[in-house]
């Protein structure tokens, strides 16, 4: 459970270090610091300038195969880019959810900050919840400009040598509820349709899927109430033989992945679709040990990277038995 809340009503700091740490144990099993092409500290000293900051945010690091993905779509367009996610970066969302709004200002005006180092032109943003803390409740569109990725690449599409593909009938899973949720549903369908090969079907959305799937959605429908609406939504892309349940965010992917062992489909975020035309594949190691579940094979896999990265075998154990053991039982 969540620490104690101080008496000046802001959340213990020792919730936040462990909410970070686990993202990072996360990310230093699936990458070594050398696989890395993205920075995770704050530049020092003279930083390179970039047109384009690719802003990853926090919770991705937790699928990395997504963070290479990107990258790589990236450096096949020639974009002028510099890669930043991590603690290091945080929105401040995260401070905000738990009621230390001051904190969560300051944290967000630190890493506008930072991205303005690079001087870039323009900041492309992967993380929806980052986005939606910038423009709406930050109202931070004056200060810089920024998009998410889904558009971002929608402007880029034309630039994308994008090879046929097998046929495959794909459904895609996604939000709506806001312009701006709307926005990237729609970018995210556009990029699907333009993938030779693909067969895009629209199985519909429900509003009670809210604008992301989170953590909180879930607590909020109940552990009854999100499984519900979660196999009627897999069930719908079922139903009309899809190959594949394409998830908008990176955070559906987290949560969804799992059905894919009681269904006949794959559950793959869009991009790993889009790359694969592209000619770019990582194999998401986050869905392959929730299938698993099984913690000695999953920590024979992620060992090296674990070890490469700092993290200690007990802490890498540790995360591993809570996230894809735990989480099946």
């Amino acid at each position: 459970m969540p620490s104690e809340q101080t008496g000046s009503g802001n959340k213990d700091r020792n919730y936040y270090s462990k909410f970070f740490r686990e993202i990072d144990v996360l990310h230093g099993m699936q990458s070594t610091p050398e696989d890395r092409e993205w920075l995770l500290t704050s530049p020092k000293g003279e930083v390179r300038q970039a047109k384009v900051v690719l802003y990853m945010g926090c919770n991705v690091m937790r699928t990395t195969h997504l963070m290479r993905t990107v990258t790589d779509v990236f450096k096949l367009l020639g974009v002028d880019f510099v890669s930043v996610g991590g603690a290091a970066y945080c929105c401040g969302i995260q401070h905000y959810n738990q009621g230390d709004t001051d904190a969560s200002k300051s944290v967000a005006r630190t890493t506008v900050d930072n991205f303005e180092k690079f001087q870039p032109e323009q900041v492309v943003m992967w993380c929806p919840s980052c986005i939606s803390f910038y423009d709406e409740i930050m109202d931070m569109r004056k200060d810089f400009t920024f998009q998410h990725v889904t558009q971002f690449l929608v402007e880029q599409i034309g630039n994308l040598d994008l090879k046929p593909q097998p046929p495959q009938k794909v459904a895609l899973h996604y939000h709506t509820g806001g312009e701006q949720t709307d926005s990237e549903a729609q970018a995210a369908w556009t990029l699907l349709s333009a993938l030779p090969g693909i067969e895009l079907v629209d199985i519909g959305t429900d509003e009670r899927w809210e604008r992301r799937c989170t953590p909180a959605l879930q607590t909020n429908l109940g552990e009854s109430g999100w499984d519900i609406l979660a196999r009627k939504s897999i069930q719908s892309a079922t139903d009309v033989k899809a190959d594949v349940y394409a998830t908008l965010y990176h955070g559906c992917q987290r949560s969804l992945c799992g059905f894919e062992a009681e269904y006949p489909l794959k559950v793959e975020h869009y991009l790993t679709v889009m790359g694969r035309a592209l000619g770019i594949e990582y194999e998401d190691q986050y869905k392959k040990h929730m299938l698993s579940g099984d913690a000695i094979a999953i920590m024979e896999e992620v060992t090296p990277c674990a070890v490469a990265s700092g993290i200690s075998l007990e802490e890498a154990r540790a995360t591993v038995e809570k996230t894809f053991v735990k989480s099946r039982n």
